[in-house]
């Protein structure tokens, strides 16, 4: 049998095709068919059942973790998030779906793959996604939905055992995404190097000024943009918990911010999202000056992570177009940081 890793992306979505089918066989699904989603460092099917006489067929989402990216215990906190985001918070979010026997995490194996895996099935949360069309009123429902999320975290006491991933200064550097700063740094240029270094030292000197107590940090998205949030009816959902973790809500609010520099309306859109934001939860104008360092943060961490990337022959030319556009953000950005935006 061929080696996994020689595999095309279609073979290897193949094989683990099946290690999911063996994965749903611990839950009460009945019947169903698999189609593909995603397939890059985690693995994702769409789950459609069939209907059976009264029972009306059913959606859902079989995630497949990559080997070695997180624990079982540290999959099941973020599910047990979700449940007291959907039960407490009345949010839209993924709902973890149970074994037969209760569990949350299920480990399956499959011939052709090499390791076991631990997977997750999530009820599908419907919903489009507007990121060609996104306005001032969509930016004002995702601001609040974050405002929303962000409240909640500061009251959420986790159970025990709780474990998620920190979106602190050492996170962000390298800890969080596995990035080989090393093999970032061999494929930067010494100017860019010297760019990110002088980010890193501002971004690590906020952070620390701001603390850690539970009105400035706690349990975030991480990765709230426009793929990862849906409208129906004007209501925003919420996808894709698996980065979140630890972290400032600044940073959070920064990562939604990073991926909108690029548009027309940026200015538009941020104060939308902040009026929306502020609906929910305060929002100081001190803190607010002090965005563009996180997104700055956020543009550092994502530009390590590419760097380390770009010998991966399907994803490296990509990858350098990325960095080149991040790394002019970056020096754009570089006068604001700090707190030196106006924003009266």
């Amino acid at each position: 049998m061929q080696q996994f890793e020689s595999l095309t992306k279609i073979g290897q979505i193949r094989r683990l095709k099946q290690l999911a089918e063996t994965a749903l066989s611990a839950y009460d699904l009945g019947e169903t068919r698999l189609t593909s989603l995603m397939h890059f460092f985690n693995t994702t099917f769409r789950v459609d059942t069939c209907s059976t006489g009264a029972t009306m067929p059913q959606r859902y989402v079989i995630r497949i973790h990559r080997p070695g990216s997180q624990d079982a215990s540290t999959i099941r906190s973020e599910l047990l998030w979700l449940l007291a985001l959907r039960r407490e918070a009345n949010l839209v979010v993924p709902k973890p779906v149970a074994r037969r026997d209760g569990g949350l995490v299920t480990l399956a194996a499959s011939s052709g793959v090499p390791e076991p895996r631990n997977c997750v099935v999530l009820r599908w949360v419907d919903g489009r996604f507007h990121t060609s069309r996104l306005g001032i009123n969509e930016l004002e429902r995702v601001g609040a939905f974050m405002g929303r999320l962000h409240r909640f975290s500061e009251r959420f006491i986790p159970p025990p055992g709780f474990v998620r991933k920190r979106w602190d200064y050492e996170g962000i550097r390298n800890g969080v995404l596995g990035t080989d700063l090393e093999q970032s740094w061999a494929h930067l240029s010494s100017d860019d190097r010297k760019l990110l270094d002088t980010i890193g030292e501002q971004v690590q000197q906020v952070m620390t000024r701001l603390g850690e107590e539970r009105d400035v940090f706690g349990l975030i998205h991480a990765d709230f943009y426009e793929r990862n949030y849906l409208f129906s009816r004007g209501e925003v959902h919420a996808i894709d918990f698996d980065g979140s973790g630890w972290g400032h809500y600044l940073f959070d609010i920064g990562v939604s911010f990073s991926t909108l520099l690029v548009r027309p309306n940026y200015s538009e859109l941020r104060r939308a999202f902040l009026t929306g934001y502020r609906h929910e939860r305060p929002l100081s104008g001190e803190h607010e000056a002090l965005i563009d360092t996180f997104i700055a943060a956020r543009l550092m961490c994502h530009v390590h992570w590419l760097a380390a990337h770009l010998d991966e022959p399907s994803y490296g030319e990509r990858a350098a177009r990325r960095i080149a556009l991040e790394l002019g953000q970056l020096r754009d950005l570089q006068p604001y940081m700090g707190g030196n935006r106006d924003t009266r």
